[in-house]
Order: structure tokens, then C-alpha cells, then sequence
């Protein structure tokens, strides 16, 4: 298998790896090998017509959502790489499509009944059937995504179709010849779907006739099989979605995570759509992997003493038994033995009562037992089982009936292997908690190729971001010429589109971009409103004429309280020598940025002995009612103290706490400190920033409040009752500088619909109309983690709901308000690169596009309403924009009709564009422009704020642990003292 040339022009040398771009690696861009093509007139000239007859034909009654009002103009033009490669598919191309149902049929009770295959064992099968001699005729022209369909180029015949009605496969492992005696015979049907011409679809992308729809989902669903075909049955390769990772990866490609975790670095790859062509969206991705390593070393890297967290760790994980004598195939290759763990050896192991359940059942003496303290009954019959893993289970017959005794694991393979056992390794069960077979860990090596789904702890996430960061160069080289032949688009490698006749492009395209100007950033001064000096998207609060800049508004803090945390035996983050001046020097601080505090005693000193220690909590709670803000100097930043903290404060006692790390605070550093202040200020009802009036545009008027809305999930591994929560913000004013929140439980886990949307949209204008003396007569909504398959969701339930909030609080007069949803994603791979090196248009630290870079042109479809927005200037790494997708517009047209838009705006499109770019920079927590529109950002934190008060559900759960009942809305509601405030900051 040959792949494309390496090669490119880049000032970067090498290919990255695990500690990223190094600093003195001088910015560059890259430049494909043929250089940087223009982007396609062809593709701009389609855009504008479709573009004139939408706007000609206006919108028609049966589109779903707003259609694009025009495409934007504002901001200086650049020319961008985009990861796309445009796919040109033959014109005659037809996907016939198959769903595939495989079962295991039993006999129990003299009724049959049906198993469904799943995981890898369904994969397998799919190999099997693409080998069927059923279907011989036709293995060159049938893809699949090994789970549930085959996609032909030609339709399957009737006598093949017959075979499958059903067609009975006896099972076989990979690389076995031929299906052992006992193995399982599945069933396999195949029933025809239905055709699907790619020629409907390019008509759809091409065609300026705008009338009618177009369901274009199923075949970017036959195409994305189509696509990934390649990869799934690439040996070398194991993919997870979307996603390819190579089985053996090189060194540069691989680092080390920890606790038995390494990330890998691969490709994502996805068939998207645009105006006049079909594209293939390629990305650099990253993921962990278990390290295949012996079952011993990872446990003892994880930890095998908290036996609880390792059982989730190891659960599922696929191991190769070393201890049995491998058997080769036909060709020579050796037959693992591979096995699953379903957990630790544990006391309640073959205690089933179920008919078919062994007996005797094993005898183990505690939870993750070694291998001296779990036993199994062990036959003293001529004919068992001998010499393996199968000897170890537990026979069907009782200890009082048959010849035979308990035995230990360790004895057992002492005796048959001659092999040693450590006895502080726990023995793992391969079998299941009714049927047990057990291993110790020496004879277990993890199989290559096993993602972790688990959330990973802060060390590995930090070892995560320190992989995976790479200067946009080495990643835009990496995807141009690495990426196509990785995951099957080369015409040079065997099996992958070309075989169906498809081309594409050599080379990523590039793209039509703008750079959106900075707004103007205001702040206080003794001598009235000063601008601050905003460049690359962040400013400090001190101007170039070395004018001090304070916050807007920020109201007095005149009783407060600072604590000073000991645990343990930790060091003291502070000494108490240093309290004084220390406190000093912060209250100064909080001078310089325009509040005014008064410490009513000195810091204070709290030593917590464990985790039980309620000598925080006693203090916290004889604070004086009208104590605002208490900031607490933490010795670590162990999450369970900052999530009881927390908790504590927000709801138990109605109490704004402030953490900072002791470490950071006692350096006096003023960007710390001002850190600090800005989250003082916010909590106490302040205004940090502000916008010129000129930026805000029709926001400034103090009749449109906007809201953010976000939903968080249990992580994997989390307790079964972990709910769903929902958290909304909305502004109260035109200033932008208070974006109080509401909480509450979804009714159901994992559903991204929000289903208390009426309520928590009511509680945001009962504010709005407290402070207003108004109700709102615009609502903007920005909706975040809403994937593109669920806007239709948005529509048909999260709206009426919206609507539902509004129904009898506005009168006959004044009517309801109007709604605009624009739906945020940041969980896309679109990126884009510069293809000049030029301060202008490059971002000179780290090589990624200047913020503000939009574009609406060439990667869009010209039937919506969307745009990728990059408002922020990358700190380290790929910069990732973030996508907006206009699912509803009442707003807009009524606000600015057509004939009356501000000068300099050509349509509703830059306004939109606009003002999301400028709502970026009135994120109070800090003096930059942040990735995500504020709003979302809030919604966001509140969301990551209720995980504080629910860490008990998103912990893992512990063997034998009480499953404590699910969670209602009090569990995530704040102390009516704060509930208005921004408790989440």
C-alpha cells in the first residue's frame, strides 16, 4: 500500500509530539507542495445565485429554518485553508441500501428465544457475512458500517436475498479457519432499504431552483458508510466513530497519559455538504487508549488499592490470556486467546439462584481478592477440562455429589503451570458474575486497540492538552498530506473511495474568509469613560498613556472575609507572618480596579484535619448575614474541596466564596490578584467592561434580553441515578454585565431537550422586569450543545416551551416578544489555516487566523443560515471556531427591515455576525475575547457549577456502594440570598 508524497514548505521542522510546539519554533504557515490554490470562483458564483433567488422567492412556507439572508461583507478579506477535500462522485452512482439483523436463537423452556450480537463480536460477524459465498459476486461493490447496514453500487439479486431469509453462520473468531464444534450458529437477514442516487443530492447542491425540500440525511448516511468502510476494515486500524487511530503507532504519534492511559494521535474524517460539491471533512483527533501492557504493570499504574475505581478501570477491557498454548491457522498466525473482564473476583460471584447456575459457586474472601483468597470448586474427573482457563470455572454439579475440592487460584497455577502468583494483585473475572472464570493478572496482557471512554483525572487531561497541542503548520501539513491516504481517499492505496469511481481533490481547499474589526472596550476612570487599547483580542486595564482603567460599576464591599485553609499535614499555603502584608497588597488590588473594601478583621486561619473536618463549614456558618464575599486560600486544588466548598456556600448557607490556590496568591502576582477582582465584582452585582452603544447596535436600547442555555450529561462511570441538568443566563440590561442563572434537573438523564425551559425562562423575566420595570420585546437565544441532527429538536419541543413562559405575562398591547435560536457547536472538526505569514491576517505567537476571522462562504450551504466564528486568539495549539446556526429569526426582520439596516451593513447576516463577534468581549472573568459568544460561556460555568453539587452522581461508583435515589431540584438550587447573583463565577 503506497501512500501520497510527503513534503510541503513550512518553516516547522519535524512532525510534533508529546510536548507540543516548542517556544522558540518560529511562527509560520503552511504551504501545500503545489502551492495555495484561489478559492473556487465557480463555488462563490453558485452561492450568489442561489443566494438571489432565495431572496427573490423570499422564504418559502415549507423551510424549516430561516433561509440565509445574505452573506456577510464586513471586516478585511483573507484567503483561508479549510480541512475539507471536495469529493467528486460519479453522476450514475446509486447506493443500494440493506438492513442487516443478526441474532443468536436459543432453546429455554422449550421456547426460543433471540440474543441480539453486539460489540466486537458483531463486527466479526459482518466480516463473515462480506464473506459469504452468497454474496461472491458482489465483494468489490458492498461497504458497511459493521453494525447494522450494507450499502452496493449494485443492487443485490433475488437469489442472494433469498439466501439471507434467514441465513445461518456458524461463529468464528478472527484468523480462526474454520468455527470451532460448539460454536454459536447465528442468523443473518438482509432486507432491501431503498435506492439512493447521489445524483439527487448534487442536483440539490447545485440547483438555484429553491423550491421544495430535500431530505439529504440518508445519503450522507450511505456516504459517511461509504467513507468509513475503508478504515473499519483496515487491520491496521482501529476506528471509534468517526475516527481512525493506527494499532501500532509510532513513537511521535503516542504519549504517555498515565494510571495506564496514552493518548494516540489519529484522523477524523466525515462527509459534509456545501453549496455546489460534496466535501470530506479531515481532522487531526485525539484520543486515550489503555496502553497495551501487561494486566500487572497497569494495575500497579493505575493503583490497585482502591479496588472500587480499578473495576471500573479495567471493566470491559479485552485481555490475551498468555498462559495457554497459542494454535496457529493455516496461514501460520498465531490465535490469541482473548478474554473480557467483567470485573474484580468478588464475594457475590455464583450466587445467582438462577436454574442453569454452577455449582458449587467459588468461595471468595473479600472484594478484589488475590489469588491465595479466591477458591473454586475444581473436579477430580479423568475426563475434565485440563490445562486452561475453562478448568477454573465453577462445575455444574454440588460439592456433595461429585469427587473434588476447593482449590485457590494461586495453587491452581502453581500446580498446572508452575507458575508463581503475586498475591496482591486481585484476580479478575473473565467470565460473569452468574458464571465466574477467573485469572490472575500475570496471565493477562491488554489487547492494542481499547479506547477509554472515562473521564480522565486532571493529570491526564493535562497530559491530554500537552499531546495534543501542535501549531496550526505541523497539524495543516499532518491533514493535507498525511490524512487522505489514512483514512482512504488517495487513489494510490487498495480498497479505499476510488474503487467506486470517486475522486478527490489533492489537496485541502481553501476559502474566502473576513477578519472582523475589535469593538470598543470601555471602562471607568476618575475622569469619566476610557477605551481600552484592544489588541489581538485582549487588553489590560492599565492604556499605552499608562491610564489606569476601573471597573464600570462596582459597588462597595464593606464587609467581607478572607480564610486562610490548612489540611492535613499540607503545607500552609501561607504563613502566617505574611498574612498582613499580603492582605495588604490585595486590598490595594482591589483599589486599583475601582472597588472599594473594607476587611473588617484580619485573614483568619482554618485547619481542616480530613475530609470530615466541619471546622470550614463551622466558621462559614458564623459569618454575619451580611457578610458578601468570603475568599478561601486553598492548600490544593483537590476537586472534592472546591466541590464541597462550593456546594456549601451556594446552597447550604447563601454565601459568595472566592477559591484562589495559596501558592499563586502569595506571589502578588497583579494579574492574579486582578483575577480575583474581577470574580469579587461580578458576584456583587458590578460591571467589569462595557461596549460602546455603536457596538451593541439595537442591544443598547434595553429592549432585547439575551439568553444562554446549556445542558450537562453524567460522565461514564457515574452513579445510575446522575441526572441531566440544565442551566440557563440572561442578561437583565443593556449594560451586558450581570447574567444571573437558574438550574434545574431534566427529567430524564442524557435527553438534550430541555425539559423545564418554561420555568427557567419565567424566572429570567421576572428579573428582567424587576430591574426594567418592562418586559423584554426582543429574546435572543443562544443555545449551545445542540448537535446539527437535533435542530429540528429546537423547534418542535425547546420552543413552545419558550413561548409557553411568555403566555400571560404580556399584554394585548404590547404582544409577545420575538424570538431569534441560534444554535453554538464547538463539537465540529471544521478548521482553518492563513496561507500568507502576515501580521495582518496570522496571528503572530502561534500562527492561527487573527480573531475575529469569520467565514459564512464555501463551507455553508446558501439555503441556511450559519457561520464559523474564531472571536478568540489561541493561546497554544489549533484554534478551534466555534459554529452558529440561525434555527429561528423573528428578531431581525422586524428590527431592521430590509431598507432600513445601519449603514454600513449589506444584510441581517453582518449584523448577526457582528454582534456575536462583539458579545465575545463582555465576558467578565477576563480582559479577552473568549471562544464562545458570553452567554454560552455562562451557561457553560453554571453548568460545571451544578457538577459541584452533584460530585456524589458523577463520581464512579463504588462495589456494594448505596446508590443514593435521583436527584430533584433542590439539589442544584441556590440559597435565595444569592440565587440572583452570579453565584457561578
Amino acid at each position: 500500500m503506497s501512500g501520497r508524497p510527503r513534503g510541503g514548505h513550512s518553516a516547522m521542522v519535524g512532525r510534533g509530539g508529546f510536548q507540543g510546539p516548542r517556544r522558540q519554533d518560529p511562527v509560520s504557515v503552511y504551504v501545500a507542495p503545489t502551492g495555495v490554490p484561489c478559492p473556487k470562483q465557480e463555488v462563490t458564483k453558485a452561492e450568489d445565485a442561489q443566494l438571489k433567488q432565495l431572496q427573490s422567492a423570499r422564504q418559502a412556507d415549507s423551510a424549516k429554518f430561516p433561509h440565509r439572508p445574505g452573506y456577510g461583507t464586513r471586516g478585511d478579506g483573507v484567503t483561508l485553508w479549510a480541512n475539507f477535500f471536495e469529493m467528486v462522485a460519479p453522476t450514475n452512482l446509486v447506493f443500494h441500501r440493506y438492513a442487516v439483523t443478526v441474532v443468536e436463537p436459543r432453546i429455554v423452556n422449550g421456547q426460543r428465544e433471540e440474543k441480539k450480537v453486539v460489540g466486537k463480536k458483531l463486527e466479526q460477524v459482518f466480516r463473515l457475512i462480506l464473506e459469504c459465498q452468497e454474496l461472491r459476486d458482489y465483494r468489490n461493490d458492498i461497504v458497511t458500517d459493521f453494525k447494522a447496514q450494507l450499502v452496493s453500487r449494485i443492487a443485490l439479486g433475488a437469489e442472494a436475498l433469498e439466501a439471507f431469509r434467514p441465513l445461518r453462520i456458524p461463529y468464528r473468531a478472527e484468523l480462526e479457519d474454520d468455527a470451532r464444534v460448539d460454536a454459536p450458529l447465528l442468523e443473518v437477514s438482509i432486507a432491501p432499504v431503498g435506492p439512493l442516487a447521489v445524483s439527487d443530492l448534487i442536483e440539490y447542491l447545485t440547483s438555484t431552483n429553491v423550491a421544495g425540500t430535500f431530505n439529504k440525511q440518508p445519503i450522507l448516511q450511505a456516504l459517511n458508510i461509504f467513507l468509513g468502510h475503508y478504515t473499519k476494515q483496515c487491520p491496521g486500524q482501529v476506528t471509534v466513530g468517526h475516527r481512525s487511530f493506527p494499532l501500532a503507532p509510532q513513537s511521535n504519534e503516542v504519549g504517555q497519559l498515565q494510571a495506564g492511559l496514552i493518548a494516540v494521535r489519529g484522523f477524523f474524517s466525515s462527509i459534509r455538504v456545501a453549496t455546489s460539491r460534496i466535501l470530506v471533512n479531515v481532522n487531526v483527533t485525539h484520543a486515550a487508549f489503555y496502553n497495551p501492557i501487561a494486566l500487572a504493570q497497569s494495575m500497579n499504574a493505575f493503583g490497585k488499592d482502591d479496588k472500587g475505581r480499578l473495576q471500573s478501570f479495567l471493566k470491559r477491557v479485552r485481555v490475551r490470556a498468555t498462559h495457554l498454548k497459542p494454535k496457529k491457522n493455516k496461514a501460520g498466525q498465531i490465535i490469541p486467546v482473548i478474554k473480557t473482564i467483567f470485573g474484580l473476583a468478588n464475594t457475590a460471584d455464583g450466587q445467582h439462584k438462577e436454574k442453569d447456575n454452577l455449582h458449587p459457586p467459588p468461595q471468595v474472601a473479600y472484594f478484589g481478592a488475590g489469588p491465595r483468597d479466591v477458591k473454586f470448586w475444581k473436579e477430580d474427573t479423568s475426563d475434565s477440562k485440563s490445562k486452561g482457563e475453562s478448568s477454573m470455572k465453577t462445575q455444574k454439579s454440588s460439592a456433595s455429589s461429585s469427587r473434588g475440592s476447593y482449590i485457590s487460584v494461586a495453587a491452581h497455577f502453581q500446580v498446572t503451570y508452575g507458575m508463581q502468583t503475586h498475591p496482591d494483585f486481585p484476580v479478575v473475572n473473565v467470565g460473569t458474575s452468574a458464571k465466574p472464570s477467573y485469572l490472575p493478572a500475570e496471565v493477562c496482557t491488554i489487547v492494542p486497540g481499547q479506547i477509554s471512554h472515562a473521564k480522565l483525572s486532571p493529570a491526564q487531561t493535562d497530559g491530554m492538552i500537552r499531546f495534543a497541542v501542535r501549531r496550526p503548520t505541523v497539524n495543516a501539513q499532518s491533514i493535507d498530506q498525511d490524512g487522505p491516504t489514512a483514512v482512504g481517499l488517495s487513489p494510490h492505496i487498495d480498497g479505499g473511495v476510488s474503487r467506486f469511481g470517486v475522486n478527490v481533490g489533492n489537496n485541502m481547499i481553501t476559502v474566502p474568509g473576513r477578519i472582523l474589526n475589535s469593538p470598543e472596550v470601555q471602562y471607568s476612570t476618575p475622569k469619566g469613560m476610557q477605551r481600552a487599547d484592544v489588541g489581538s483580542g485582549s487588553w489590560n486595564m492599565v492604556t499605552r498613556n499608562k491610564v489606569p482603567l476601573r471597573f464600570n460599576v462596582a459597588p462597595p464591599l464593606q464587609s467581607w472575609h478572607a480564610i486562610v485553609l490548612h489540611f492535613g499535614n499540607m503545607r500552609d499555603p501561607i504563613p502566617a507572618s505574611e498574612h498582613a502584608s499580603l492582605a495588604a497588597a490585595f486590598d490595594q488590588a482591589l483599589r486599583n480596579i475601582g472597588i472599594n473594601a473594607t476587611r473588617r478583621a484580619p485573614w483568619q486561619t482554618i485547619r481542616m484535619a480530613n475530609r470530615d473536618d466541619r471546622a470550614l463549614a463551622n466558621v462559614m456558618e458564623k459569618l454575619p448575614p451580611q457578610h458578601s464575599i468570603v475568599m478561601i486560600i486553598l492548600p490544593t486544588s483537590e476537586k472534592w474541596l472546591y466541590d464541597r466548598i462550593k456546594s456549601y456556600g451556594d446552597k447550604g448557607i447563601g454565601l459568595h466564596t472566592v477559591c484562589v490556590l495559596g501558592e499563586k496568591l502569595k506571589k502578588s502576582d497583579p494579574q492574579t490578584m486582578a483575577n480575583v477582582a474581577h470574580k469579587f465584582n461580578l458576584k456583587h452585582h458590578g460591571v467589569n467592561q462595557k461596549l460602546g452603544d455603536a457596538k451593541l447596535g439595537f442591544i443598547s436600547k434595553g429592549t432585547t434580553m439575551i439568553v444562554g442555555i446549556d445542558v450537562t450529561h453524567p460522565s461514564p462511570g457515574s452513579v445510575a441515578t446522575a441526572p441531566s441538568v440544565a442551566g440557563m443566563v440572561a442578561s437583565v440590561d443593556a449594560q451586558l454585565g450581570q447574567w444571573p442563572a437558574d438550574l434545574r434537573i431534566q427529567s430524564e438523564a442524557r435527553q438534550e431537550s430541555v425539559s423545564k425551559l418554561d420555568v427557567m425562562l419565567r424566572t429570567r423575566l421576572d428579573l428582567w422586569f424587576k430591574k426594567n420595570k418592562r418586559l423584554p420585546q426582543n429574546i435572543l437565544v443562544y443555545r449551545d450543545g445542540v448537535a446539527d441532527t437535533q435542530y429540528d429538536m429546537v423547534l418542535q419541543e425547546e420552543l413552545p416551551l419558550l413561548r409557553k413562559a411568555c403566555s400571560g405575562l404580556y399584554g394585548k398591547n404590547e404582544g409577545p416578544p420575538n424570538f431569534t435560536i441560534v444554535v453554538v457547536g464547538k463539537r465540529h472538526h471544521a478548521r482553518f489555516f492563513p496561507t500568507k505569514l502576515d501580521a495582518k491576517v496570522t496571528d503572530p505567537k502561534n500562527g492561527n487566523p487573527r480573531n475575529g476571522t469569520v467565514v459564512d462562504r464555501h463551507v455553508t450551504e446558501a439555503r441556511h443560515w450559519d457561520f464559523f466564528l474564531q472571536s478568540h486568539a489561541a493561546i497554544q495549539g489549533t484554534a478551534r471556531p466555534a459554529h452558529y446556526f440561525v434555527v429561528l429569526d423573528e428578531i431581525f426582520p422586524k428590527v431592521f427591515p430590509k431598507e432600513q439596516l445601519p449603514q454600513g451593513f449589506s444584510s441581517h447576516a453582518d449584523l448577526l455576525e457582528e454582534l456575536t463577534h462583539n458579545l465575545c468581549y463582555v465576558f467578565g472573568r477576563a480582559t479577552k475575547a473568549v471562544s464562545l459568544c458570553t452567554p454560552v460561556y455562562y451557561a457553560h460555568l453554571v453548568c460545571e457549577r451544578a457538577r459541584c453539587y452533584l460530585s456524589q452522581y458523577y463520581t464512579m461508583a463504588q462495589p456494594g456502594q448505596a446508590v443514593p435515589q435521583a436527584p430533584t431540584d433542590a439539589a442544584v438550587r441556590v440559597h435565595d440570598r444569592i440565587k440572583d447573583d452570579m453565584f457561578y463565577i
